[in-house]
């Protein structure tokens, strides 16, 4: 998925985890076993540690909380995927193919 953000959002930001068009059902996962995997466009990662939850766990859905130097132009485009782990440790990746590019522009 692509997303077109402007520099220095820090709005929450939903996204719906799916594998094969079917939205993940994430019941029974801890928030801390979701994470984003986040990178710049020279492949810097980004810090994204306590900034990820489930905001519902039944349609799969994950909310980013973004900090105010997450989002800079400079650093654009942005490669994103998010990681679960569930209970018995296998991992899984959203998506499972090619990152999500997300593209920065200044205000």
């Amino acid at each position: 998925m692509a997303l077109d953000i402007v520099e220095g959002w820090t709005q929450d930001l939903e996204f719906q985890l799916k594998s094969d068009g079917v939205a993940v059902d994430l019941t029974g996962i801890l928030t801390a076993n979701v994470t984003l995997i986040l990178t710049n466009a020279d492949g810097t990662a980004v810090t994204t540690t306590s900034d990820i939850s489930i905001s519902d766990a039944t349609n799969g859905k994950v909310k980013y909380s973004p900090d105010a130097g997450d989002m800079l132009a400079v650093n654009s485009p942005l490669s994103a995927r998010f990681k679960v782990v569930d209970a018995d440790g296998k991992i899984v990746f959203f998506p499972s193919a090619a990152p999500d590019k997300w593209t920065v522009y200044k205000p």
